[in-house]
């Protein structure tokens, strides 16, 4: 037994050495103590192409690079499984050092946390649905003659009732999310019926906040798989933010083209640019996980929750695609969501750790 081994055997971390097959080459005895003689049989299973699609332990021998961590249920339990090291010693004998983490607890009291949020945020939707309803009826009155103060502060408890159900949206989704119910319908898309719904939806808020919104797109624009509902709040989140950020007189355009594969279409490229104030370029690459916040402070006031950019990349990814920003500080922001034609939508999102 080398010095190493030894070392490793102490160690309470579960880890192993196991080839592309599944096969153990190597185990210390926290791996044997957890797992018993049954680890064969679930790496096999593991290291399976089944329909054309690769098990989970294949994807340790794909990834590019050493660091690769994905949560699996193994005999009923969670695992986080982090990839350690690469072990190849030639071209017929690739293998990959794996740390096994039981984390079955941990979700457990993720799921409880997500659960309760979600019950508490579910029971606020309908009182605030209440309040919104009221303000809308006084404001939307004919003939109704009230002191310009008493419309200002009717006006301004309306723009927060709306912020409000928009980050208890945010909420909901989150939870869903987290939980892996986050479903995405599969029916037939019209995207130019997607962006005229969403500009709609925001038409009056931006001329409220004497911002231009404008969506132009071609005619022949093809349909794809998914969901509409998902989709249209994905580019109304894309919006929301660009509103909070860009001034007045500015500009927000909401465009759709064909990305094609010669002469098939083989995307559709949906595009959100404002003129406002842009993002740094140190922020830009975590912009999109959750609970991050631009440093740059909005121009309307008010918060979020940190979740609008991270929900709309679940919804792309869901739906096969993929998102991505441009932006130069002082100028203005591309927000870029590519949608497969072709490919049919996920299903659900996964649960996100």
């Amino acid at each position: 037994m080398t010095i190493a081994t030894s070392l490793l055997d102490r160690l309470p971390t579960a880890i192993a050495v196991v080839s592309d097959t599944g096969r153990i080459e190597y185990s210390n005895r926290a791996f044997a103590d957890t797992f018993g003689d049954d680890a064969e049989g679930w790496l096999k299973e593991a290291a399976r192409v089944v329909a054309g699609e690769r098990g989970w332990l294949q994807g340790f021998f794909l990834a590019a690079d050493d660091q690769r961590t994905i949560d699996v249920e193994i005999e009923g339990s969670v695992f986080r499984v982090d990839k350690i090291m690469s072990t190849n010693d030639g071209a017929d004998s690739r293998g990959v050092a794996l740390a096994f983490e039981d984390v079955t607890q941990q979700r457990k009291a993720e799921q409880a946390k997500s659960d309760f949020t979600a019950q508490i945020v579910h029971d606020l939707r309908g009182p605030l649905s209440g309040i919104q309803g009221t303000l809308e009826f006084v404001l939307s009155q004919e003939g109704t003659k009230l002191d310009p103060m008493y419309t200002d502060l009717l006006q301004e408890a309306q723009r927060e009732s709306e912020r409000m159900m928009g980050l208890i949206n945010e909420l909901l989704d989150f939870s869903k999310i987290q939980s892996g119910n986050f479903i995405v319908e599969q029916e037939s898309v019209r995207v130019a019926g997607l962006l005229k719904r969403a500009v709609r939806s925001l038409q009056s808020v931006a001329a409220r906040d004497e911002v231009f919104l404008l969506s132009a797109h071609g005619r022949d624009i093809p349909q794809i798989i998914g969901s509409v509902e998902k989709l249209t709040q994905a580019i109304i989140n894309l919006i929301s933010n660009s509103l909070k950020f860009t001034p007045k007189k500015g500009l927000i355009s909401v465009g759709a083209a064909i990305e094609r594969n010669g002469d098939a279409p083989d995307a559709i490229v949906i595009s959100v640019t404002d003129s406002g104030m842009g993002i740094k370029a140190v922020e830009i690459q975590q912009i999109f996980d959750k609970y991050k916040q631009s440093g740059t402070k909005s121009i309307r006031g008010g918060s979020g929750t940190g979740l609008g950019l991270y929900i709309v990349k679940q919804i792309v990814e869901a739906h096969g695609g993929e998102v991505s920003v441009a932006s130069i500080e002082g100028v203005g922001t591309s927000m870029v969501l590519r949608l497969p034609v072709k490919r049919i939508a996920t299903g659900t999102v996964p649960a996100m750790g």
